[in-house]
């Protein structure tokens, strides 16, 4: 049973209003070592720091400009993925890509890699999102006729057809534009 005497309201709320709080004191020697500039022993004290505050002191290396540490850090996949995009780090992107299996991962990823001249990942990413105007892109710029024959093909199963269309006209497939055309 619970007993309670009450003395004085204040003392009350302020009983009441209690917060117990964990402070983790090789995460606040990690953080005062970093903010010292003092990696070498910030390093040494890392491997006690309990992994689930991992992400936290990635984030807290990401706001001290240390993103390529806050990538070795961190622990969740999304904001892994997140950090290596943002060092233009494809080939780990590509990794977390893999393992989360994320559409719109692919397709940023896909993006990226077309715009820094890795084509063959990019074509690779585009098909793991399902991204045709984007491998329409690349294929009509590579001038790759069989990729655009693929890629009409694909399109007409997915219902695509303003790709379809595009796809054989660029190859002047006239008449199975046409046929195209008429059957939807």
């Amino acid at each position: 049973m619970f007993q309670c005497y009450i003395l004085d309201p204040m003392l009350l709320f302020l009983f009441c209003s209690a917060v117990g709080y964990t402070l983790l004191l090789s995460l606040i020697e990690y953080k005062s070592l970093v903010m010292r500039g003092d990696l070498e022993k910030a390093n040494a004290v890392l491997p006690s720091i309990p992994k689930e505050h991992h992400n936290s002191v990635a984030h807290f290396l990401e706001s001290r400009g240390m993103v390529e540490d806050a990538l070795e850090v961190a622990t969740d996949p999304d904001y892994r993925f997140g950090l290596a995009i943002q060092l233009g780090r494809l080939e780990i992107a590509k990794e977390i890509a893999i393992e989360v299996q994320g559409e719109s991962k692919w397709k940023q990823l896909g993006e990226l890699a077309m715009s820094t001249g890795k084509l063959g990942m990019a074509e690779e990413c585009m098909k793991h999102a399902m991204d045709l105007s984007g491998l329409l892109l690349l294929y009509s710029s590579l001038g790759d006729a069989e990729g655009i024959s693929e890629l009409a093909s694909l399109a007409k199963e997915q219902g695509k057809n303003n790709v379809a269309f595009l796809c054989l006209f660029m190859l002047g497939k006239l008449e199975e534009c046409l046929r195209l055309l008429v059957e939807r």
